[in-house]
């Protein structure tokens, strides 16, 4: 099957130079691409997924995220 997609000039770029630099064929390249994408995605619902069962079990409390104005000076202080 083939894809047709607008990629940004300067992302082509860089990818075809990592490609060409791994001597690596563009077909195989993208193919792990879109692995890579697909298996990532499936761990983003993943967590999602198991987030939103954890909380419908222990729901957030109503203070359980208050902080003092001073405790967030003192963890911001460095950054």
């Amino acid at each position: 099957m083939t894809v047709q997609i607008d990629v940004d000039e300067k992302l082509l770029n860089e990818v075809h130079k990592a490609i060409a630099e791994l001597n690596e064929s563009k077909a195989d390249a993208y193919r792990e691409a879109f692995e890579d994408l697909v298996r990532k995605k499936r761990r983003e619902a993943e967590v999602s997924h198991r987030y939103a069962e954890a909380y419908g079990k222990n729901p957030v409390q109503p203070d359980e995220f208050d902080v003092e104005e001073d405790q967030l000076e003192e963890v911001w202080k460095d950054l």
